[in-house]
């Protein structure tokens, strides 16, 4: 049986600090006389359920549209619990009780409990979350299997703690090549997963995208 690890879009998902959302605008509707139904939809490309790579932090790292599948596609996902709280770092430590685990996986989530707010108070969801530290990203970076983590708040940065956020961001995706698919829907998902995919949109000409989260269960 196959889960989703992500959201759907919708002009209620929350915004990294508060910016750009979604909006949508008929372009054809049936009810107007029109053949079909058809949208335009605009939206920030790190909105809802998004993979950072390497060029969301340097102007010559891969974009997302450059990663073949198979590059996407994991097949040693590991799903650890680590509660937070707004404005916490996740730490070193805090990673290093579950180095066993990691040092086997190809992709690491990591269930901080924070979802619970992004339907009860999206505006703490969007600007109070926690923050990877630079010093946990140093740690993760240290493993030569892993190729991205995942996270269930909107990203590894908090507007508490922008500098170490960037810091965090530089190492994983910059210095080890480590995608990041920021703002997922854990709530509730097992531990034991068989396989996962990251399907993030096509685009050409930006750096990281929108995803669809998919796992094997």
């Amino acid at each position: 049986m196959w889960i989703y690890l992500s959201h759907p879009l919708s002009e209620n998902t929350p915004s990294y600090a508060g910016g750009p959302g979604l909006t949508i605008k008929p372009h054809r509707q049936i009810v107007r006389g029109d053949s079909s139904n058809s949208y335009i939809v605009t939206l920030l490309n790190h909105l809802g359920t998004h993979v950072d790579a390497p060029n969301h932090f340097s102007v010559t790292g891969r974009s997302i549209s450059s990663y073949r599948p198979e590059e996407l596609f994991f097949t040693s996902p590991a799903l650890v619990d680590i509660p937070k709280r707004s404005g916490e770092l996740l730490s070193r430590s805090e990673l290093s009780s579950y180095e066993r685990v990691i040092a086997g996986a190809d992709l690491l989530l990591v269930r901080t409990g924070f979802q619970r707010y992004r339907v009860e108070e999206p505006e703490r969801y969007a600007s109070l979350g926690p923050c990877l530290s630079a010093e946990a990203a140093h740690y993760l970076a240290g493993f030569p299997g892993l190729r991205a983590v995942g996270f269930d708040m909107i990203s590894i940065s908090s507007p508490l703690h922008r500098d170490e956020g960037r810091a965090a961001h530089r190492v994983l995706l910059v210095e080890r090549g480590i995608l990041i698919v920021e703002d997922m829907d854990l709530m509730g998902k097992p531990r034991e997963l068989k396989r996962v995919v990251v399907a993030p949109l096509m685009i050409e000409g930006v750096d990281s995208a929108p995803c669809t989260v998919l796992a094997e269960v």
